[in-house]
């Protein structure tokens, strides 16, 4: 039988709940080392009823000859303390890792695995030390910036997920929702639904501007923001077209030194954070999941190959990355194409109104776009149709010419690919008048740049593209108050009067 056991190791007087997973035969073994936040519901569990259930989850692994430890973060699941993300990942991953190292079933081996924020409990811990032989770093961006901010935009989702989990077995009487975002001054947002002042939160909403100095320090990731530069192992990195984290992956593998990158790879599905899709409102393609692409056991396959050198399924140094509605997997450099295509978005003047109170929602990458005619606040064009199948292949951009009543507001932009039997949604982006020009005047012309993180999608003959305008997207974004200033300081909001000169409007899109 395999062996398998449960301790709780003491860190500055707390007790990280620590599970052993060893294959059958006795000896020393290669280590997968994993750390999760994401085991409250073990918290009333005997410790040998999550003992097997680690089991039944990893066995495959232990099948393989690896040896499986895995630990509650610190104030999660059974391991005492309070949890704040990121605070404590750094000490705990790297004594969790030096304990390991005087286990008797060491040998000299260690191997990576996180995905999501288990990811950025190892990125933590750069740089990474002479026996950690490998790693797989799945949908999950280093830089916390990217994190919380899309162009000075905060993301809502991000700030939904932290105040979900910080301090979670702590009894503080939470109030937040959704909504606690709408509430204004932002500032003290943490103490209002989290009955005490959070000083990381509150420290980030000052810092809206990626150069703020919040970003360079332990608090702002400081010590995550470039785990896999230099690092000098190989490293599988995953993402998917529709993962709030692809732009962030795709600058990871950008800034990856050579040397490093030669030994990695990047695989990117056609999917979302999670490698799937809405049941209901988005679609299926063929073999478009990593794990059917590429075998269950893609992530054993990859550390297999850096021990023993057997094959993989994908090749390294490069990209391999699904090509959507031509359905198939490629894999090559993702080089930016040599020809673009310039598309007008039209020949017209449109105005609209955005009111902070009464904001625009929309459907995220990934789903099937809704019907805004009944919108007066979105603006919706098309492109002519494709007269050819165009393939596009790397970053959209965009040019808005815009115009405002008021001294700062932002502009959303939205892409979907209109087919006749749905319109699907692709990419979006964001930004806002002083993010981009620093200061503008009232009522003049300004020119906006808008850069959509990374595809890879051919456009049919006779189809389109479906581009939505507006101010805001109030399912992602802390909505633009359209003053101007330190927006987490202001009490009150603007009405805004926004024009588009679709003449001056267009499109780029890289065309392999």
């Amino acid at each position: 039988m395999h062996y398998s056991c449960y301790m709780y190791l003491e860190l500055n007087d707390e007790k990280l709940f620590t599970i052993c997973l060893l294959p059958k035969q006795k000896g020393k073994f290669p280590i997968v080392v994993s750390r999760s936040p994401y085991v409250k519901h073990t918290v009333n569990m005997p410790e040998e009823t999550i003992v097997q259930e680690c089991y039944d989850n990893t066995k495959i692994w232990l099948e393989r000859g690896y040896a499986v430890l895995f630990q509650h973060c610190r104030g999660q699941g059974k391991s005492t303390g309070a949890f704040v993300p990121y605070i404590h990942e750094r000490e705990d991953g790297l004594a969790f890792r030096e304990w390991i190292r005087s286990q008797p079933f060491y040998n000299g081996e260690l191997y990576l695995l996180g995905g999501s924020y288990t990811a950025s409990l190892h990125y933590a811990t750069a740089p990474f030390e002479d026996d950690i032989k490998g790693a797989i770093f799945e949908v999950q961006d280093s830089d916390r910036y990217r994190l919380w901010y899309r162009n000075g935009q905060m993301r809502k989702g991000h700030a939904n997920w932290h105040f979900g989990l910080y301090k979670d077995k702590c009894n503080l009487n939470k109030s937040f929702s959704m909504k606690s975002f709408s509430e204004l001054p932002l500032k003290g947002l943490s103490q209002r639904v989290l009955g005490e002042n959070a000083d990381d939160f509150e420290q980030m909403l000052e810092a809206y501007s990626p150069l703020h100095e919040f970003w360079s320090t332990r608090l702002g990731g400081s010590d995550t923001k470039n785990a896999v530069v230099n690092a000098n192992i190989p490293i599988l990195l995953t993402t998917g077209y529709n993962d709030y984290y692809i732009g962030g992956v795709f600058k990871m593998w950008q800034n990856m030194d050579e040397k490093t990158k030669i030994k990695s790879a990047l695989l990117v599905s056609p999917y979302n954070h999670g490698d799937g899709y809405h049941k209901d409102y988005g679609i299926s393609f063929p073999k478009g999941q990593r794990k059917q692409a590429f075998g269950s056991d893609y992530q054993i396959a990859w550390f297999d190959h850096i021990r023993k050198g057997t094959p993989i399924p994908f090749d390294k140094g490069v990209i391999t990355y699904y090509r959507a509605f031509e359905n198939e997997w490629q894999s090559d450099f993702f080089k930016i194409p040599i020809r673009f295509l310039k598309i007008s978005l039209g020949t017209d003047i449109s105005c609209f109104d955005y009111d902070p109170l009464c904001p625009p929602a929309f459907r995220q990458e990934g789903f099937l776009a809704e019907d805004l005619q009944c919108r007066c606040d979105v603006l919706s064009v098309c492109t002519p149709v494709f007269e050819k199948d165009t393939f596009v292949k790397g970053q959209i951009k965009a040019v808005l010419t815009v115009q405002s009543n008021v001294p700062d507001t932002s502009f959303y932009v939205r892409i979907s690919i209109k087919k006749p039997e749905y319109t699907y949604v692709l990419r979006h982006d964001i930004t806002s008048l002083c993010y981009q020009l620093d200061n503008y005047k009232e009522n003049s012309e300004a020119k906006l740049n808008f850069c959509f993180d990374e595809y890879a999608f051919l456009i049919k003959k006779g189809e389109c593209l479906q581009i939505d305008i507006s101010s805001t997207d109030d399912n992602t974004y802390v909505c633009h108050t359209n003053r101007k200033g330190e927006y987490y300081l202001h009490t009150d909001i603007n009405r805004a009067n926004n024009k588009i000169y679709l003449d001056k409007s267009y499109l780029i899109l890289p065309i392999e």
